[in-house]
């Protein structure tokens, strides 16, 4: 009996040790700031797809497109720098599970469009929708001053923690002291979950017709504006 009490005794010591709660009174609270912006500018990104009887028709077929691709974007005013093209990849196309017969080739190469801003965007998603060898085609928006933004949402956040921090102690009849702690990633362990920055989350408004340069026009949208999200996690400690 005396050994188990001694066990207990050291287990509940380590557990003790191992807490990150800091050792005095302390509040710990999420500010949150959020800021709507037109967005102007875009990154497109989709895959240059193409399937052949032997891997250099596959193959060549994928330079072909992109051919095309660098022909039309041109047209638009929009240089070879705007894209950022991976390396072509090659595979194999069989005849089942079963039977392992290669029938033939299929060569892809995964494409990045940057658009410094929104004027042709919607003619350029008509044109890769329309294309048959065009495949997961995926569009993000966000704002050249993003950096700006992210300091003002840095600081209102930061202002709107120290209002909760101050209404809380209030209501329970004490004072903040100092910052002990102010993070923009994960830490302190379980004490407060995903401590930090949300990493400058984007959500979309509404959305709204951009140009109509094709007869498909209408059917694409862009969003009218974007909303750039920041939260920050303070730990105060407490005077009574």
């Amino acid at each position: 009996m005396l050994r188990l009490t001694t066990s207990i005794a050291l287990l509940f010591s380590g557990v003790v040790a191992a807490s990150p709660l800091p050792d005095f009174p302390f509040i710990n609270v999420t500010g949150q700031a959020m800021l709507e912006v037109a967005p102007d500018k875009a990154q497109i990104r989709f895959q240059l797809r193409q399937t052949g009887t032997t891997a250099e028709q596959a193959t060549r077929g994928v330079y072909q497109q992109g051919e095309k691709l660098l022909t039309f974007l041109k047209s638009k005013g929009i240089t070879e720098q705007a894209l950022d093209a991976a390396q072509i990849n090659k595979e194999a196309l069989f005849k089942d599970y079963q039977d392992r017969s290669i029938t033939g080739y299929e060569a892809s190469q995964p494409i990045t469009l940057t658009l410094d801003n929104l004027e042709h965007y919607v003619a350029i998603m008509d044109y890769l929708f329309t294309q048959p060898q065009i495949f997961s085609i995926h569009s993000s928006f966000d704002h050249s001053q993003r950096e700006q933004f992210e300091i003002t949402l840095s600081e209102k956040a930061g202002a709107n923690a120290k209002q909760r921090a101050t209404m809380l102690a209030a209501a329970q009849g004490v004072k903040l002291s100092t910052v002990f702690a102010i993070t923009e990633s994960g830490g302190f362990g379980s004490l407060a979950g995903d401590f930090g920055f949300a990493g400058g989350q984007v959500s979309f408004g509404r959305m709204e017709k951009m140009s109509a340069d094709s007869a498909m026009a209408g059917a694409l949208l862009a969003p009218k504006q974007i909303t750039l999200q920041k939260s920050i996690n303070v730990i105060y400690k407490l005077n009574p």
